[in-house]
């Protein structure tokens, strides 16, 4: 029985409800001059109840909506930061392609100005000792090209020597290696020396052996290779003068040279297959003389 009570409670309930909204809506419908004081009376009690309810659902509505709007914003800002990952990725493979291409460009250039016979190879490894760095060069020819003691270049200068060939790789051994001995020029004073590799942390330092001290050089004076010995062309840029020291004895110059190349970033490089044709008839008996002031030539 109680069961069915609540029933007839909650069915009661619902009836009266609809039977007040058909007559509010009923009431609504008619013109202002048409309402009895029955009417008035039932539409000053449900007005309030009628204005909270247009309120909430008018607040309803636009929450609504601005969760759809903020929806809508934050599928497009995902899509936006796609699209600007993607350009940004282009744009970075843009770069290197031109950087790469403005490499290749400048080595096409050097191998035009260099007056001997080259060929391109690819740096694939560097060794980051902290006394002197070999780096191993792919060819991007056969096995056979390249010999031990072929020079090595690039764009802003000397890099060294070819060291050890094994297969298709090559190790370069450094102009800053101690090992590595390179006949050189002050183009300022026209004092000439034998430029050898340092040891120490930094690993990028060189010294010039044999500059007297009557072509005094100064900090600044730029050092090129001489041409001498028929390895390395002439004029081709080794680096810069960074330390002199004279002594009150000895008849040499203290000099310490920063390498132009920033081995680094060593990417690309031209070796010297062939030395450059000689100058002038007595090219040869020069090189077949003894080296003057006590320069070595390297073997």
């Amino acid at each position: 029985m109680t069961s069915i009570s609540k029933r007839v409670r909650e069915i009661a309930v619902v009836l009266g409800v609809l039977i007040f909204a058909i007559i509010t809506l009923s009431i609504s419908a008619k013109k202002p001059g048409e309402l009895s004081t029955l009417d008035r009376g039932v539409l000053s009690v449900v007005s309030p109840a009628q204005s909270a309810m247009s309120y909430v659902a008018r607040g309803i509505a636009g929450v609504a909506g601005r969760f759809v709007e903020l929806a809508h914003a934050r599928a497009e800002n995902h899509e936006l930061a796609k699209e600007n990952a993607r350009l940004r990725a282009e744009l970075a493979q843009v770069k290197r392609l031109a950087d790469e291409s403005g490499r290749y460009q400048r080595l096409l250039g050097l191998r035009d100005q260099t007056p001997a016979e080259t060929i391109a190879a690819r740096i694939i490894a560097i060794d980051a000792s902290p006394y002197f760095r070999v780096a191993r060069v792919e060819l991007d020819r056969g096995e056979g090209v390249i010999k031990r003691g072929m020079p090595v270049l690039t764009p802003e200068g000397v890099v060294g020597r070819i060291g050890k060939v094994s297969g298709d790789t090559s190790d370069i051994m450094l102009l800053v290696d101690p090992r590595s001995a390179i006949d050189v020029v002050v183009p300022r004073t026209g004092g000439r020396g034998i430029l050898r590799g340092k040891s120490g942390e930094n690993g990028y330092r060189c010294s010039i052996e044999y500059l007297v001290r009557g072509e005094p050089a100064k900090e600044g004076d730029k050092v090129v290779t001489s041409g001498l010995g028929g390895a390395f062309p002439r004029d081709l840029a080794v680096g810069t003068i960074s330390h002199v020291s004279r002594g009150t004895v000895g008849l040499y110059q203290e000099v310490e040279v920063t390498p132009d190349v920033d081995f680094a970033r060593l990417s690309e490089v031209l070796v010297v297959v062939a030395p450059p044709p000689a100058a002038d008839p007595d090219a040869g008996a020069r090189r077949s003389s003894p080296p003057a002031r006590g320069l070595s030539v390297y073997r």
